[in-house]
């Protein structure tokens, strides 16, 4: 599901992302009954050897109802078997909602890994999006304020006329079957991944006959999510305290989010963040800012590692670490989106989604409801967020659609089908909570929390233990759950220092001076695990190849900025308060001009033997030290009196390890971040 803001355009509102599949103890079936198929498959693309799928429509009317005339043709896609020839099929589902299906349709076959060696899968587009009519309503892009926001939902719902009740999750449900009754399937297997778990529960509560097993993977209860986000807020300081779990700089990583969600109930907290070229870029971070860079760890492992060290700086008074989160840009996953459909969020959303008035309520009286119901909420199950917060992510955002909510037909009785349930214990968009609650619910369903692992489980898992819940599932061996891991595949960071005083003496050298050179040690330490995370990012999203004509640029935490490519070239580049690093750092030698107010200035030359050079007034020469034990991790970069590591060395690891990190990271979850919308409210200010 998505949620949305009011502050930032509508389109930035919306998003979406999801599969679906089923689990259980009996043994899977061999080749499944076939009937008379009635669609017509052919090539999607003819003319690439390397693309095996299939392509057609089935064609289903606009409104089963008869009230509203028309027909939606959806674009079907099916993946064949890889190897063999078909023994059963699996209908993958995506989310939103909102996400068209086939242009994914590869990638969630390849998601299921073995099960789809011997079995098709197909996806279609809801309606509404891709190639299955696509709505458009280019107003929701351009909106900026909450008026805005508001006249651009009032103008789609117009430009959508009467066809805008026809887009529910009810209506998905009958094109689901009408795609398997034209595949001619008498039974199938599903897939769904955040939304589309809505719409699998309700087809096998509605078709059981026709479903012989479900995998559910980031859940949205059948009834919709909460408008109102408790269960998220809810599990926030527990997952703080999962990212959080052998940090040492914080007793309680959920205490420091309760602290930090207070003050920013008082008023936004202002911060700078510097980009690739150096400048400075001014930030207000208020409770919507910080809520929604929470669910963006959702997505991205890397950001997550670095949000409780961020948390505790801001709750202790440095806000330099939370601002460069919540400011400066960040990649999301490379899915294609360019047929998804804000406006198709829109309408199923307000349609049949959750709102926070109670149904019936007039548009003009809806904005009181708003208030009553929001302000009859203890004010505990908000905590450390409030009201207040709500209120700017828009989670009001229906309230000038003309019908919202409409009545649904009930999901009852929840299907008695093998059900298997994934859920990320890190993942704040459809929390584990609500995978539990539903697992309790169903008949015969086994819940798999994976560690460390956000949303879209099977996807982002960074272990084995989501893929091989559905290996067995598809078997008929009952799924294991997961075993804690020993150590976290991305380590946890620090929160840098705040001042020269809190280093300890490196090289040697007493006082200012030795503190200076430790503080030299703790920022090229710092500068390692920035290369090595975004050269890692870099790798994930295909951009291998870094050199003089295309460097990797970053901005350093409290100014300046490095560039990253045949050689590291340092430019006021600072992390400790009041030092700055300038100069060249080579994998053979290094030379480093050391600045700021607070430091003792200077110059460093590095070599694979010796560090020369002076410091103040004391001449530097001594033997280069051996590599930092880590380049990342729960203490955090901190120099601890010895010999001063040659940089050099210390971002020829950096590379290495990000290398590393980006073959144990998924490529990106098949929930996109960028229309996960209704799970992804984003930052008002």
């Amino acid at each position: 599901m998505m949620r949305a803001h009011r502050s930032r355009g509508a389109a930035a509102l919306l998003a979406a992302a999801a599969l679906g599949a089923a689990a259980g103890s009996a043994p899977a079936a061999a080749a499944e009954p076939q009937g008379p198929a009635s669609i017509a498959l052919r090539r999607c693309a003819p003319g690439d050897d390397d693309d095996p799928t299939r392509c057609g429509t089935v064609t289903v009317p606009l409104d089963r109802s008869g009230a509203v005339p028309g027909s939606v043709r959806l674009r079907v896609r099916v993946v064949p078997p890889s190897a063999g020839t078909a023994d059963g099929t699996v209908v993958a589902l995506a989310g939103g909602p909102g996400q068209a299906a086939t242009p994914i349709a590869r990638a969630m076959a390849s998601a299921l890994g073995p099960v789809a060696r011997t079995r098709r899968v197909v996806t279609f587009d809801q309606r509404g999006t891709g190639r299955s009519g696509r709505l458009s309503c280019p107003g929701l892009a351009k909106a900026r304020s909450a008026s805005a926001v508001d006249a651009a939902v009032a103008g789609c719902a117009a430009k959508l006329g009467a066809r805008r009740t026809a887009y529910t999750t009810s209506a998905s449900v009958d094109d689901l079957e009408a795609v398997r009754a034209a595949l001619g399937v008498d039974k199938v297997a599903l897939y769904a991944v955040s939304y589309g778990t809505k719409v699998a529960v309700a087809y096998a509560a509605r078709y059981p006959q026709h479903v012989s097993r479900i995998v559910l993977d980031s859940v949205v209860p059948p009834e919709g999510t909460d408008p109102f986000m408790r269960t998220t807020i809810g599990s926030a300081r527990r997952v703080l305290r999962a990212v959080c779990g052998r940090c040492r700089f914080t007793r309680d990583a959920g205490a420091d989010l309760v602290t930090l969600g207070r003050r920013l109930q008082r008023g936004a907290l202002s911060g700078a963040w510097h980009d690739g070229r150096g400048r400075r870029h001014t930030v207000r971070i208020g409770g919507p800012a910080l809520f929604s860079l929470l669910l963006d760890g959702d997505f991205d492992p890397l950001l997550r590692s670095a949000i409780p060290g961020a948390v505790h700086a801001a709750a202790t008074g440095d806000v330099a670490p939370l601002a460069r989160l919540v400011g400066a840009p960040r990649t999301t996953t490379g899915l294609d989106s360019s047929q998804d459909s804000d406006a198709l969020y829109l309408a199923t959303t307000c349609e049949d989604g959750g709102v926070p008035w109670p149904a019936g309520t007039p548009v003009d009286q809806r904005a009181a409801a708003f208030q009553r119901e929001l302000a009859a909420i203890p004010a505990a199950q908000l905590e450390p967020f409030g009201a207040a917060t709500l209120r700017r992510l828009g989670v009001d955002l229906c309230r000038t659609w003309p019908e919202s909510p409409i009545a649904q037909p009930p999901v009852t009785p929840l299907p008695d089908v093998p059900t298997l349930i994934l859920s990320g214990d890190e993942d704040l968009r459809t929390p584990r909570k609500d995978a539990e609650t539903l697992a309790a619910q169903l008949p015969d369903a086994t819940l798999v929390t994976a560690p460390e692992t956000g949303h879209s489980t099977l996807t982002s898992d960074l272990g084995t233990c989501a893929a091989r819940a559905v290996r067995r599932f598809f078997s008929g061996a009952r799924a294991r759950g997961c075993k804690p891991t020993a150590s976290r595949t991305v380590d946890t960071l620090a929160p840098p220092p705040t001042a020269l005083g809190q280093l300890a003496p490196a090289g040697g050298l007493s006082g200012r001076a030795g503190r200076t050179l430790g503080a030299v040690d703790a920022t090229v330490t710092a500068l390692a695990i920035d290369v090595a995370y975004q050269f890692a990012r870099a790798l994930l999203d295909g951009s291998t190849q870094l050199s003089e004509d295309r460097p990797l640029r970053l901005g350093g935490l409290r100014g300046g900025s490095v560039s990253v490519g045949d050689a590291i070239v340092l430019r006021g580049y600072s992390v400790v308060p009041g030092v700055t690093l300038s100069g060249t750092i080579g994998e053979r030698a290094s030379r480093l001009r050391i600045g700021g107010r607070a430091a003792a200035h200077g110059t460093l030359r590095f070599d694979e033997r010796w560090v020369t050079g002076r410091i103040g007034r004391h001449a530097v020469r001594q033997r280069t030290g051996a590599l930092l034990a880590a380049l990342a991790g729960s203490d955090g970069p901190a120099a601890g009196g010895g010999a001063l590591a040659d940089p050099g060395a210390v971002l020829a690891t950096a590379r290495r390890e990000g290398e590393a990190l980006a073959r144990r990271l998924p490529s990106g979850p098949l929930a996109g971040a960028g229309l996960d919308r209704a799970d992804r409210p984003l930052p008002a200010g």
